[in-house]
């Protein structure tokens, strides 16, 4: 049997609340949160936001690509030598024109004691420079004659005035006799990785039709 003092305290602690305590609670916890909200306030009005100094990047200067050594080609259409090559996807075999300076020409070496060597077939080279010595700057021509005798006679012929060019009909090209070391000219023929006379080059080569002659060395 419970006692009056069990009942009465349970009556106590498990009794629902009543309108004054709920009432009691809420205006604690409006009090509560007005004093979180009024200390935020504080605390934003206390802060300050310093402002850090713009930084300005410090970039190196744009570099300033020097020009092309020499223009890719020349008013009259032609190549020069950096150009025909600097545009080797277009230019590789196919028919073309190169301008430069004829800066050596290819002479059979003496045969002092038989046998000799057979000597390779007549080739020179040109170059967007008079003289360049740089090899990877020089273009090769080749197949303009099958060997050195039939350039000498040529210019022999060309010395008495005999020059007789071959027909056209015939498909055979005349012999130049103006190959000198120094002159400038106007090369005409297919350029090719390789000729038809064995030489190669992978940076490409000129398989000769035919030139003219732009200026001689002084």
């Amino acid at each position: 049997m419970n006692s009056p003092l069990k009942k009465a305290l349970f009556d106590r602690f498990h009794r629902p609340p009543n309108a004054v305590s709920t009432a009691l609670s809420g205006a604690c916890a409006l009090l509560l949160a007005g004093a979180l909200v009024a200390c935020d306030s504080s605390a934003q009005a206390n802060l300050k936001v310093e402002r850090l100094p713009e930084v300005e990047p410090s970039l190196p200067p744009v570099p300033k690509l020097p020009p092309p050594p020499h223009p890719t080609t020349y008013p009259d259409g032609s190549y020069s030598v950096y150009g025909v090559r600097k545009r080797i996807r277009n230019t590789m075999d196919t028919e073309l024109q190169v301008t430069g300076f004829i800066v050596e020409v290819y002479m059979p070496p003496e045969c002092e004691e038989e046998p000799c060597d057979r000597p390779a077939a007549p080739h020179m080279w040109i170059a967007d420079t008079a003289g360049e010595t740089d090899a990877t700057k020089r273009l090769m021509v080749a197949g303009y004659a099958e060997n050195q005798d039939q350039i000498d006679e040529a210019i022999e012929k060309a010395k008495r005035g005999k020059v007789e060019a071959p027909p056209a009909e015939s498909g055979i090209l005349p012999i130049p006799t103006d190959f000198v070391a120094g002159n400038k000219a106007t090369v005409s023929g297919r350029f090719t990785r390789m000729s038809g006379s064995g030489f190669n080059s992978s940076e490409g080569l000129l398989e000769y039709r035919g030139h003219k002659t732009l200026s001689s060395a002084e």
